[in-house]
């Protein structure tokens, strides 16, 4: 018959223990409260293990967490903690390549991030940019963003969760701390056992014994002597056999409970690092009796905050409302089961106006209202109003002598459902109706300019968009696909274009073969024309496809090919400019590689342009261009050196240019080298250099110093040299 092993494990566990073994103790100590862990299959001999802990420890593990708090509440925590950078970055430029022309530009730019945490507990971030310049070209400004530090937030809650878990795990594993004292104890008095057993005065006197007991005339005193030696060994052999199955035992269930922990700790921390509900996190934490005052105060609404930005920030919600607009506001969304978000500010819709100034500019401005319910990334339905001023007027009009801007409001509405069909594959959808533009409307405002909005019959102003993401794992492709339908008359500050009913659809499959060793992405799209400063009224129905393979087998070159299209900006006269687009197509080769203890890398790049000469400005129209580059590394120096071959139907280009760097001490490394051309359509060589230096100065920060002498492009074809220089000073403190 099996029995039942007490293991006591109060703080005078040892004797206790000594006591109930030597009694064969099968039942459990009535003066101590015992927890009973029953596990199967750990002996053959015993079916429950009890383990005793002092009545403290029993009073609940959140004694243990509430301690380890008062001591963290003890530590002097600062008020406020600060770090961050700073960056001051100065760029010189003899001239600026086509289609703009411009001689010694400077650029300057200051900028600081201070990552700001109050009270230890809500983190905080802000940005300062400043830039300016002695160019007409690039217009001069001044941002600030001030925002709260969500991801960092979250970042701190589940630590907190998860270090207050493992304290509550901790405290539990105290158990497991007396039980592994107990198996210690019985290993040492396992071996004191063997060691008397085995003792060599015994033996000799077992031997002289058993010589007595052969004599007639031994006494009654040495018959009992016998006997007790007899019944010593005999007692302590059952002793050792006793206790070598109890360590057994107790070794096997000590395995067995830390592998426990040590499971449902893993188990808590990978459902942690992926909840994003903090309801169910704070869940986790009522499960485990530990008090949500771990945590800080006011946790559940911050962690719900999913952004809260005041300053020059990117307002990027839905396709056919309000995407990717850089505004100078308040951003606010608020996702704890329901979604709110709220955003207004000063527009710079023209997105390339910070580098081609207009003289002409009216005041911009957004207001956007969305309400839904389930998480913004999770399934999802959510409703979306947007309001504003705005800008929209194409270059023609502007150019014209004594044009005034029209005052142009607009407002739409948009409806976007998200659904997770499965953990692979998303769908998002969203259909949209705005206003309508100011020259489609009743000439005389007979009605109000929201009626569009909500005269269903007109379908002009409507607007439609469905999205597809999805991976499939057991051949690890990944398809992603998108449809837009805009009317001819739909506006909102996610589209340039109006006047005309715009289908717009993009197919892109990334597929890996072979194991991974090669992987091909390629994609068809329709109508991807988006440009500011182009006729509104534009409507297109090209196709445009791209092709990638890579090809990554070990110990071998990594292959790249490619056939995708490009695009370039042209300005054709004042307020005028015009976009083209062609094919390239590139194939590369890149071998890492190591001789001894010298790292070397061997690339070789081909390209074709496939654009004519009405296409671009450029000197390298319809060109084939082979680009070779060695790099060798070694102690602390390290050199490069490039070779290109550049053909045309009207020139033929050879560039040799190497750079050698040398890293002089832990505080100073410098770099120069040398570059030569040589030009079909010059008789001489060209010559060109460039230098750098970085110097790191502890408590100071680093400064960088390039210069580079090189050729740019020139009218009829021709080289200009073009002097290029940086100075930059970063510190992080």
């Amino acid at each position: 018959m099996r029995k039942i092993l007490t293991i006591s494990v109060m703080g005078c566990f040892t004797c206790a223990c000594s006591n109930a073994y030597a009694n064969n103790c099968d039942t459990i100590p009535v003066r101590e409260r015992m927890q009973a862990v029953q596990i199967s299959g750990v002996s053959n001999r015993y079916d429950v293990f009890y383990i005793g802990v002092p009545e403290a420890n029993m009073a609940g593990d959140k004694l243990a967490i509430l301690k380890h708090d008062s001591q963290v509440t003890a530590t002097r925590v600062p008020l406020l903690k600060v770090t961050g950078n700073i960056l001051y970055d100065v760029n010189y430029r003899s001239r600026i390549d086509t289609p703009y022309a411009e001689n010694d530009v400077y650029q300057h730019t200051l900028q600081t991030r201070l990552d700001l945490v109050y009270k230890e507990q809500y983190p905080l971030r802000l940005y300062v940019t400043t830039r300016f310049s002695n160019s007409s070209l690039f217009r001069k400004y001044t941002d600030l963003n001030f925002q709260f530090n969500q991801p960092e937030f979250k970042r701190n809650i589940k630590q907190r969760a998860l270090n207050s878990i493992q304290s509550y795990l901790a405290s539990r594993s105290g158990k497991l701390d007396s039980l592994k004292r107990l198996i210690d104890t019985k290993k040492l008095a396992i071996g004191d056992l063997r060691q008397s057993l085995q003792a060599p005065n015994l033996t000799q006197k077992i031997v002289e014994e058993k010589e007595k007991e052969l004599l007639k005339n031994k006494t009654k005193e040495e018959t009992v002597k016998v006997s007790e030696y007899k019944d010593s060994i005999a007692v302590k052999k059952q002793q050792l056999d006793s206790l070598l199955a109890d360590l057994e035992a107790a070794e096997n269930l000590y395995s067995k409970l830390k592998l426990k922990d040590e499971l449902d700790l893993a188990a808590i921390k990978k459902q942690i690092e992926g909840e994003g509900d903090i309801h169910a996190l704070a869940g986790q934490l009522h499960q485990l009796n530990i008090p949500d005052t771990v945590l800080p105060k006011g946790y559940k609404t911050l962690y719900s905050l999913q952004s809260l930005s005041i300053g020059r920030s990117t307002a990027d919600y839905t396709e056919l409302s309000v995407k990717n607009v850089s505004i100078a506001g308040i951003q606010v969304e608020y996702n704890p089961r329901y979604y709110y978000a709220l955003a207004i500010g000063k527009v710079d819709y023209r997105f390339r106006d910070y580098i081609v100034p207009n003289a002409v500019r009216s005041n911009q401005y957004v207001a956007l209202a969305r309400f839904g319910k389930g998480m913004k990334n999770g399934n999802h339905l959510i409703f979306t109003y947007y309001t504003g001023k705005r800008q929209f007027f194409n270059a023609s009009i502007a150019s014209q002598p004594g044009s005034s801007i029209p005052e142009y409001k607009l407002a739409g509405i948009t409806l976007e459902g998200l659904y997770r069909i499965n953990r692979n594959i998303t769908l998002i959808g969203e259909v949209a109706k705005s206003t309508m533009p100011y020259y489609s409307v009743d000439s005389l405002q007979r009605k109000s300019w929201m009626n569009s909005v909500t005269r269903f019959s007109e379908r002009s102003n409507e607007a439609f968009a469905v999205n597809l993401l999805s991976y499939f794992p057991s051949t690890r492709t990944r398809f992603t696909g998108n449809f837009r339908y805009t009317g001819a008359n739909f506006q909102s500050f996610s589209t340039f274009t109006t006047g005309a009913s715009q289908l717009r659809w993009l197919a892109r499959l990334e597929q890996p073969l072979f194991k991974k060793q090669l992987t091909i992405v390629s994609s068809l799209q329709q109508n991807d024309y988006n440009n500011t400063f182009l006729t509104t009224a534009y409507k297109s129905s090209s196709l445009l496809a791209s092709f990638q393979a890579t090809a990554r087998i070990k110990k071998w070159p990594v292959l790249s090919a490619g056939y995708y299209p490009s695009y370039q900006l042209t300005k054709t006269g004042d307020d005028q400019y015009a976009e083209t687009r062609y094919y390239i197509m590139t194939g590369s080769v890149g071998y890492y590689y190591n001789i001894n203890e010298t790292q070397l890398s061997t690339y070789a790049v081909y390209s074709r342009f496939y654009n004519k000469m009405i296409d671009s400005g450029f000197v390298y129209y319809n060109s084939k261009n082979l680009l070779l580059s060695q790099n060798v590394a070694f102690s602390k120096v390290s050199f490069m050196l490039n070779a290109s071959v550049s053909t045309s139907p009207d020139y033929d280009m050879f560039t040799l240019e190497n750079n050698v760097q040398v890293a002089v001490s832990s505080m100073l490394s410098v770099s120069a080298g040398a570059k030569m051309i040589q030009y079909s359509l010059l008789p001489q060589k060209q010559w060109g250099y460039n230098a750098g230096l970085t110097l790191r100065i502890p408590r100071l920060g680093d400064i960088q110093l390039m210069t580079d002498k090189g050729f740019l492009p020139g009218v009829n074809r021709q080289l200009a040299e073009n002097r290029v220089g940086r100075l930059t000073y970063y510190k992080t403190f």
